[in-house]
């Protein structure tokens, strides 16, 4: 009876080792499937995202030749109509009254868009970047007239070159990979950390 007990719990037991090993070998198959479905998945994900990368980059190419094919001063006027068409260029778009107090001590250079407008249609400008110093040249003006960083004309003036050298940048005039483009995001930011007040236009 002993002996058969015995014999009887071995066969248990070693039929629990045998279904072990056997559970083991199917974990770690399925393991490997997975494995290899998560690879086969990955790499159909990087030929997806690989295909759409080269896309975007076919389509973005197309885009700057078209741009590009457009003379740099057609461009340079397209961004100037788009700087006027904001409401802060109010400021800006005619000259500043000649007796304005102080104003001509402060700026040696005036520009306005109205002038740079007229420059544009009059073939008055070499090329794109000596429009973009005018444009620049506008709000420099504005800042060394009104210095305050809070000042309402400051405030436009840091605002506008800020989207002034994002289109530049946009229509393929810039050369200098945006650095103007960073350092006019920089300037645009209220020093000090103050909060806009209410109806305060966003830079």
């Amino acid at each position: 009876k002993a002996a058969a007990k015995e014999e009887k719990a071995a066969a248990a037991a070693k039929a629990k080792a045998e279904k072990a090993v056997v559970d083991a070998a199917k974990k770690e198959e399925a393991a490997a499937a997975r494995a290899v479905k998560a690879e086969q998945a990955a790499k159909v994900k990087a030929e997806k995202d690989a295909a759409a990368a080269a896309k975007k980059e076919a389509a973005e190419a197309e885009k700057l030749a078209k741009l590009k094919a457009i003379p740099p001063l057609e461009r340079c006027a397209t961004v100037l109509a788009e700087i006027v068409k904001r409401r802060d260029s109010s400021w800006f778009r005619e000259p500043v009254p000649a007796d304005t107090e102080g104003y001509a001590e402060a700026v040696t250079q005036p520009m306005d868009y109205g002038t740079i407008g007229a420059k544009l249609s009059a073939g008055g400008y070499a090329d794109e970047m000596a429009f973009a110093a005018d444009m620049r040249l506008v709000c420099a003006n504005a800042v060394a007239y009104s210095p305050e960083v809070d000042n309402e004309c400051n405030v436009a003036s840091r605002a506008i070159l800020k989207a002034f050298e994002k289109a530049f940048v946009a229509n393929a005039l810039a050369t200098d990979g945006g650095a103007a483009a960073a350092a006019a995001e920089a300037a645009a930011v209220v020093r000090g950390g103050r909060k806009r007040k209410s109806g305060e236009m966003e830079m």
